[in-house]
């Protein structure tokens, strides 16, 4: 009776149960897997945020430079509010992304700006008309939305080199993976563009753009962990000195303490001899 109970009741009980629990942890692990794979496309990612606003301050720098060489106007944009943006959203926050996002919209609708920043012969770029003290100014910033540019590109391609594994592993669908397809032909684009404008900025540089954004965005890498490893080992020290003086506190306490014991019983014992 006990035998047929194991074999109909409590087996195909666990058996259930283990079936479940397993079918869960799929698909958590799914789950995870497809935010993992998809976090540095979505607009929260901190680095693509970095990313995506100093690319819009760039913008508006290089349309000032635009306007001063191409229609002799000079315009002075407010980009430092760039700087003044926080994470949490307040009211000054919202007027100043309406701000820039009314600029940039007023850019992208100027018909012969867009017409001369297409892709042509970079010899014929109105960039090359601009003085030595403002290419020197514009190669900098394109050379630093070129760091912040690394990263990002670099997680996507890999991403994509991912793609078909993940796929017919059901992490990711139909939908996810055109997702990834659009975003990897937008950051191409953008790769292209990067190396244009530099050879437009001067001749031959988009053959170096890359790589020297690459050498400088590791020097910050590894000047970055250094001094995350000291923070960290201070932290320690601090934690360890703190520690000791907390243990040393401790010890003179109780050495105080014990002190005081055998003084109040010398004090007692003499009190005892008088009164004999």
């Amino acid at each position: 009776m006990i035998l047929l109970y194991l074999i109909f009741v409590v087996i195909p009980f666990i058996a259930f149960s283990f079936f479940i629990y397993k079918s869960v942890c799929t698909f958590i692990h799914e789950k995870n897997k497809r935010n993992e794979f998809f976090s540095c496309l979505k607009y929260e990612n901190k680095q693509f945020n970095v990313y995506e606003r100093f690319s819009k301050k760039y913008e508006i720098e290089k349309y000032k430079y635009y306007l001063k060489v191409e229609r002799k106007i000079e315009v002075n944009y407010n980009t430092d509010i760039f700087e003044e943006l926080n994470t949490d959203s307040n009211d000054a926050d919202k007027q100043n992304e309406q701000y820039i996002e009314n600029l940039l919209d007023d850019i992208y609708h100027d018909e012969k700006y867009v017409q001369d920043s297409e892709l042509n012969d970079p010899r014929l770029s109105w960039m090359r008309k601009l003085s030595n003290e403002d290419i020197v100014k514009l190669k900098v910033m394109l050379l630093k939305k070129a760091i912040y540019f690394l990263p990002i590109c670099n997680k996507i391609f890999q991403d994509k080199n991912k793609k078909h594994r993940l796929y017919n592993n059901y992490y990711i669908d139909d939908s996810m993976s055109k997702e990834l397809d659009g975003q990897c032909e937008e950051f191409l684009e953008e790769f292209n563009m990067i190396i244009y404008e530099a050879n437009c900025l001067s001749p031959r540089w988009g053959e170096t753009i890359i790589s020297d954004a690459y050498r400088i965005f590791h020097h910050n890498k590894i000047k970055a962990d250094e001094e995350k490893k000291k923070k960290e080992e201070l932290k320690n020290q601090a934690k360890k000195q703190k520690q000791k003086e907390k243990k040393l506190k401790e010890t003179t306490e109780k050495a105080n303490l014990l002190a005081n014991q055998i003084i109040e019983e010398e004090n007692s014992k003499k009190k005892k001899k008088k009164s004999k």
